[in-house]
């Protein structure tokens, strides 16, 4: 069996990623974070398997669908940790989570418009002149 606890300790690189989205989170996780760009050490394409590895282990979660670009061209706004990625950290660092969802706002609900109901009984009326009927010669 894959122990996912056991893959975060010998990868400083992976322990790091999520250490850095688990600061930003502590306090305030409903907040959607910017994309860690640049790690030492890493390149960009070993950065994404980093964050594809917290996203399968339930550990981070992306929201690139709402993400808008950085200055410096990064996506801005589309990573956040999870209650269980927060709770791993913990874990690792003798650090106490509360176990509490993120407070997301409730979406607006706009009332929905009545549509009028006809007599059905009532023929439609059409208005017309006598000057109208009488042919032109």
């Amino acid at each position: 069996m894959f122990d996912e606890s056991q893959r975060l300790r010998e990868n400083t690189h992976l322990l790091f990623l999520l250490t850095h989205y688990a600061q930003q989170g502590r306090e305030d996780r409903a907040t959607w974070r910017d994309r860690l760009m640049q790690m030492e050490g890493v390149d960009a394409k070993q950065l994404s398997a980093l964050h594809g590895e917290l996203i399968a282990f339930d550990w981070i979660e992306q929201n690139t669908g709402q993400a808008s670009p950085t200055k410096d061209g990064g996506p801005a706004n589309c990573y956040r940790i999870t209650l269980n990625g927060l709770r791993e950290y913990g874990r690792l660092h003798g650090v106490k989570i509360e176990e509490k969802a993120p407070e997301t706002p409730e979406k607006k609900r706009f009332p929905r418009k009545k549509k009028q109901k006809s007599d059905s009984s009532e023929a439609p009326v059409v208005v017309a002149s006598e000057e109208s009927l009488v042919p032109a010669a």
